[in-house]
Protein backbone atom coordinates (compact mmCIF):
# COMPACT_ATOMS: atom_id res chain seq x y z
CA UNK A 1 0.00 0.00 0.00
CA UNK A 2 1.20 3.80 -0.67
CA UNK A 3 2.89 5.09 2.21
CA UNK A 4 1.52 8.37 1.86
CA UNK A 5 -0.89 10.32 0.05
CA UNK A 6 -0.42 14.14 -1.04
CA UNK A 7 -4.40 15.36 -1.00
CA UNK A 8 -4.34 18.57 -2.77
CA UNK A 9 -8.21 19.88 -2.10
CA UNK A 10 -9.74 22.68 -0.20
CA UNK A 11 -9.56 22.85 3.02
CA UNK A 12 -13.17 22.08 3.65
CA UNK A 13 -13.12 18.57 1.46
CA UNK A 14 -9.92 17.81 3.06
CA UNK A 15 -10.75 16.42 6.59
CA UNK A 16 -13.28 14.67 4.82
CA UNK A 17 -11.57 12.73 2.28
CA UNK A 18 -8.80 12.24 3.96
CA UNK A 19 -11.24 9.87 6.90
CA UNK A 20 -12.66 8.07 4.08
CA UNK A 21 -9.24 7.28 3.18
CA UNK A 22 -7.79 6.65 6.30
CA UNK A 23 -11.11 4.10 6.86
CA UNK A 24 -9.57 1.75 4.82
CA UNK A 25 -5.81 2.51 5.99
CA UNK A 26 -5.73 3.74 9.51
CA UNK A 27 -1.73 3.79 9.58
CA UNK A 28 -1.66 5.68 6.17
CA UNK A 29 0.06 9.13 6.25
CA UNK A 30 -2.46 11.60 4.11
CA UNK A 31 -0.87 15.04 3.88
CA UNK A 32 -3.49 17.83 2.76
CA UNK A 33 -2.53 20.70 0.69
CA UNK A 34 -5.00 23.58 -0.43
CA UNK A 35 -2.37 25.96 -2.25
CA UNK A 36 0.74 25.61 -4.82
CA UNK A 37 2.73 26.77 -1.62
CA UNK A 38 1.44 24.21 0.85
CA UNK A 39 2.49 21.62 -2.19
CA UNK A 40 5.45 22.74 -2.70
CA UNK A 41 6.75 22.64 0.82
CA UNK A 42 5.11 18.85 1.19
CA UNK A 43 7.68 18.05 -2.00
CA UNK A 44 10.21 19.79 -0.52
CA UNK A 45 11.80 16.65 0.43
CA UNK A 46 11.56 13.03 -1.34
CA UNK A 47 8.83 10.60 -0.10
CA UNK A 48 9.28 6.82 -0.85
CA UNK A 49 6.13 5.34 -1.74
CA UNK A 50 4.01 8.62 -2.71
CA UNK A 51 0.39 9.12 -4.05
CA UNK A 52 -0.75 12.27 -5.05
CA UNK A 53 -4.88 12.74 -5.13
CA UNK A 54 -6.17 16.14 -6.73
CA UNK A 55 -9.93 16.65 -6.05
CA UNK A 56 -11.35 19.59 -6.98
CA UNK A 57 -8.34 21.71 -7.28
CA UNK A 58 -7.33 24.72 -9.97
CA UNK A 59 -3.68 24.26 -8.74
CA UNK A 60 -1.26 23.07 -11.65
CA UNK A 61 1.06 20.57 -10.52
CA UNK A 62 4.78 20.07 -11.81
CA UNK A 63 5.18 17.55 -13.80
CA UNK A 64 8.61 16.71 -11.58
CA UNK A 65 6.16 16.23 -8.76
CA UNK A 66 4.15 14.11 -10.69
CA UNK A 67 7.47 12.35 -11.64
CA UNK A 68 7.84 12.02 -7.58
CA UNK A 69 4.81 10.12 -7.12
CA UNK A 70 6.02 6.15 -6.75
CA UNK A 71 2.54 5.49 -6.81
CA UNK A 72 0.86 7.79 -9.60
CA UNK A 73 -0.88 10.88 -9.49
CA UNK A 74 -4.72 11.03 -9.81
CA UNK A 75 -7.38 13.86 -10.24
CA UNK A 76 -10.84 14.39 -9.73
CA UNK A 77 -12.37 16.58 -12.36
CA UNK A 78 -15.58 17.69 -11.99
CA UNK A 79 -16.76 17.78 -15.14
CA UNK A 80 -17.14 14.65 -18.12
CA UNK A 81 -14.34 13.52 -20.12
CA UNK A 82 -15.83 16.10 -23.17
CA UNK A 83 -15.27 19.25 -20.64
CA UNK A 84 -12.01 19.09 -19.82
CA UNK A 85 -10.51 22.58 -18.36
CA UNK A 86 -10.96 24.95 -16.03
CA UNK A 87 -14.94 25.81 -15.31
CA UNK A 88 -15.98 22.78 -17.28
CA UNK A 89 -19.74 24.12 -16.15
CA UNK A 90 -19.90 27.19 -16.70
CA UNK A 91 -18.88 26.13 -20.90
CA UNK A 92 -21.37 23.19 -20.46
CA UNK A 93 -24.34 26.07 -19.01
CA UNK A 94 -23.48 28.30 -22.27
CA UNK A 95 -23.33 25.58 -24.92
CA UNK A 96 -26.35 23.81 -23.91
CA UNK A 97 -25.07 20.70 -22.95
CA UNK A 98 -27.47 17.54 -22.41
CA UNK A 99 -25.32 15.27 -20.42
CA UNK A 100 -22.40 16.24 -17.84
CA UNK A 101 -20.75 14.59 -15.12
CA UNK A 102 -17.80 14.21 -12.97
CA UNK A 103 -13.90 12.33 -14.01
CA UNK A 104 -10.72 10.85 -12.26
CA UNK A 105 -7.72 9.99 -14.28
CA UNK A 106 -4.63 9.46 -14.02
CA UNK A 107 -2.04 13.09 -13.90
CA UNK A 108 -0.19 13.90 -16.99
CA UNK A 109 1.70 17.17 -17.45
CA UNK A 110 -0.42 18.37 -19.73
CA UNK A 111 -3.92 19.32 -17.37
CA UNK A 112 -6.74 17.07 -18.03
CA UNK A 113 -5.11 14.83 -20.47
CA UNK A 114 -4.17 11.35 -19.12
CA UNK A 115 -5.65 8.10 -18.94
CA UNK A 116 -9.41 8.01 -17.35
CA UNK A 117 -10.26 5.67 -14.70
CA UNK A 118 -13.94 6.59 -13.80
CA UNK A 119 -16.25 8.49 -14.59
CA UNK A 120 -20.31 9.16 -13.60
CA UNK A 121 -22.70 11.05 -16.28
CA UNK A 122 -25.77 12.33 -15.62
CA UNK A 123 -28.69 14.52 -17.46
CA UNK A 124 -28.61 18.29 -17.31
CA UNK A 125 -32.12 19.46 -15.71
CA UNK A 126 -34.22 22.25 -17.56
CA UNK A 127 -32.95 25.91 -17.04
CA UNK A 128 -29.72 24.44 -15.12
CA UNK A 129 -27.82 27.43 -14.41
CA UNK A 130 -23.67 27.25 -13.14
CA UNK A 131 -24.02 26.79 -9.75
CA UNK A 132 -26.91 23.84 -10.04
CA UNK A 133 -24.87 22.19 -12.18
CA UNK A 134 -21.66 22.23 -10.00
CA UNK A 135 -23.49 21.05 -7.46
CA UNK A 136 -24.65 18.31 -9.34
CA UNK A 137 -21.29 17.51 -10.67
CA UNK A 138 -19.57 17.83 -7.01
CA UNK A 139 -21.91 15.15 -5.82
CA UNK A 140 -20.77 12.89 -8.79
CA UNK A 141 -17.48 13.36 -7.93
CA UNK A 142 -17.68 12.57 -3.92
CA UNK A 143 -19.04 9.19 -5.61
CA UNK A 144 -16.34 8.57 -8.00
CA UNK A 145 -13.96 9.64 -5.77
CA UNK A 146 -15.60 6.82 -3.34
CA UNK A 147 -15.90 4.48 -5.56
CA UNK A 148 -11.77 4.78 -5.53
CA UNK A 149 -11.11 5.27 -2.23
CA UNK A 150 -10.29 1.73 -1.38
CA UNK A 151 -7.84 1.11 -3.47
CA UNK A 152 -5.98 4.53 -4.03
CA UNK A 153 -5.12 3.90 -0.30
CA UNK A 154 -4.35 0.20 -0.19
CA UNK A 155 -3.16 -1.06 -3.38
CA UNK A 156 0.32 -0.19 -4.97
CA UNK A 157 -0.38 -0.84 -8.64
CA UNK A 158 -1.82 1.75 -11.05
CA UNK A 159 -5.92 2.04 -11.41
CA UNK A 160 -7.16 0.23 -14.81
CA UNK A 161 -8.23 2.42 -17.53
CA UNK A 162 -12.37 2.33 -17.46
CA UNK A 163 -11.61 2.78 -22.12
CA UNK A 164 -13.23 6.59 -22.31
CA UNK A 165 -10.88 9.33 -23.50
CA UNK A 166 -11.54 12.84 -23.54
CA UNK A 167 -13.12 15.09 -25.97
CA UNK A 168 -13.68 18.67 -26.93
CA UNK A 169 -11.25 21.33 -26.64
CA UNK A 170 -9.11 22.20 -22.69
CA UNK A 171 -11.55 24.83 -21.49
CA UNK A 172 -9.08 27.72 -20.98
CA UNK A 173 -9.03 30.73 -18.16
CA UNK A 174 -8.61 32.96 -20.69
CA UNK A 175 -11.67 31.43 -22.44
CA UNK A 176 -13.67 32.16 -19.01
CA UNK A 177 -12.43 35.57 -18.24
CA UNK A 178 -13.39 36.67 -22.29
CA UNK A 179 -16.94 35.15 -21.17
CA UNK A 180 -17.24 36.95 -17.84
CA UNK A 181 -16.56 40.64 -20.26
CA UNK A 182 -19.66 41.96 -20.97
CA UNK A 183 -20.26 44.53 -23.37
CA UNK A 184 -22.09 47.82 -22.64
CA UNK A 185 -24.45 47.00 -25.36
CA UNK A 186 -25.29 43.86 -24.62
CA UNK A 187 -29.16 42.66 -24.82
CA UNK A 188 -31.44 41.56 -22.29
CA UNK A 189 -31.78 38.10 -23.22
CA UNK A 190 -28.04 37.62 -24.41
CA UNK A 191 -27.23 39.05 -20.42
CA UNK A 192 -29.37 36.66 -19.29
CA UNK A 193 -27.92 33.86 -21.20
CA UNK A 194 -24.33 34.85 -19.76
CA UNK A 195 -25.22 35.18 -16.44
CA UNK A 196 -26.73 31.60 -15.80
CA UNK A 197 -23.59 30.20 -17.70
CA UNK A 198 -20.68 32.77 -16.01
CA UNK A 199 -22.36 34.94 -13.53
CA UNK A 200 -23.64 32.69 -10.88
CA UNK A 201 -22.43 32.36 -7.87
CA UNK A 202 -20.88 34.50 -4.80
CA UNK A 203 -17.13 35.24 -7.17
CA UNK A 204 -17.76 38.47 -8.55
CA UNK A 205 -16.52 37.18 -12.07
CA UNK A 206 -18.89 38.88 -14.77
CA UNK A 207 -17.87 42.78 -15.70
CA UNK A 208 -17.96 45.33 -17.73
CA UNK A 209 -15.56 47.81 -18.86
CA UNK A 210 -15.97 51.56 -19.50
CA UNK A 211 -14.18 54.59 -20.32
CA UNK A 212 -10.82 52.08 -19.49
CA UNK A 213 -12.55 51.63 -16.12
CA UNK A 214 -13.80 47.93 -14.97
CA UNK A 215 -17.01 47.88 -13.25
CA UNK A 216 -17.86 44.64 -11.17
CA UNK A 217 -21.43 43.37 -12.13
CA UNK A 218 -23.23 43.33 -8.63
CA UNK A 219 -23.91 39.76 -8.64
CA UNK A 220 -26.93 38.78 -5.79
CA UNK A 221 -25.74 35.45 -4.61
CA UNK A 222 -24.14 35.37 -1.17
CA UNK A 223 -21.99 32.53 0.84
CA UNK A 224 -25.03 31.32 2.25
CA UNK A 225 -26.97 31.11 -1.06
CA UNK A 226 -23.67 29.25 -1.95
CA UNK A 227 -23.83 27.15 1.50
CA UNK A 228 -27.37 26.23 0.62
CA UNK A 229 -26.34 25.13 -3.04
CA UNK A 230 -23.76 22.87 -1.66
CA UNK A 231 -26.65 21.32 1.09
CA UNK A 232 -28.92 20.61 -1.90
Amino acid sequence: MPREIVLLTGEREAPHLAGHLRGFAPALAVRPAATRAELDALFAAPVPGRRLIAFATNVVVPGRYLAACEHGAYNFHPGPPSYPGVYPESFAVWEGAARFGATAHRMLKQVDSGPIVASEWFDVPPDCGRMHLATLAFEALVRVFASLSERLACRDEELPENGETWSGPVRLRSAFDAMCRVEPGISEAEYRRRYRAFGEGPFQDMHVILHGHRFKIDNPWTEADLKAELGR
